[in-house]
């Protein structure tokens, strides 16, 4: 299954039971914390047809100050966790991967996230949340 869909500078799509979602660099720049939780919820409720599935968040063309921003907002986000598995987002440096995991421990956000600086490493995280889901129900 493959559908694919654009809103408001991230594309969604969705590939063997994972959500994809990619942030084009200047997506921050026009939306405020509301829009951003909206435009995923609206994102994934689109594709997923209440079919839960972890999402895969690529913020590699992104800034570290706008992965930073759009992380905590997702971190935090009740309406996007009760539509997902689990959120994996793939960054594009160790240090911003340090950074976020450090505030994942700080905060104590709404669910655990996590964090990867490498694509096929994100990918075998949401392979493995599948598999426990799975086997579960």
């Amino acid at each position: 299954m493959k559908s694919e869909i654009q809103l408001e500078g991230i594309k969604f799509w969705v590939d063997e039971n994972i959500i994809y979602c990619k942030i084009n660099s200047d997506f921050i720049i026009d939306n405020q914390k509301k829009d951003i939780e909206e435009i995923f919820y609206n994102g994934i409720s689109l594709l997923t047809q209440r079919k839960y599935m972890p999402m895969l968040i690529n913020m590699e063309q992104i800034s570290s100050s706008n992965s930073i921003k759009i992380f905590k907002i997702l971190a935090q986000s009740q309406s996007v966790r009760g539509l997902i598995l689990s959120q994996i987002f793939l960054v594009k440096s160790i240090g911003l991967k340090v950074c976020l995991i450090i505030h994942n421990i700080i905060k104590k956000p709404f669910f655990i996230n996590k964090i990867c600086d490498d694509f096929d490493v994100a990918v075998k995280y949401c392979n493995m949340d599948n598999k426990v889901f799975n086997s579960l129900s």
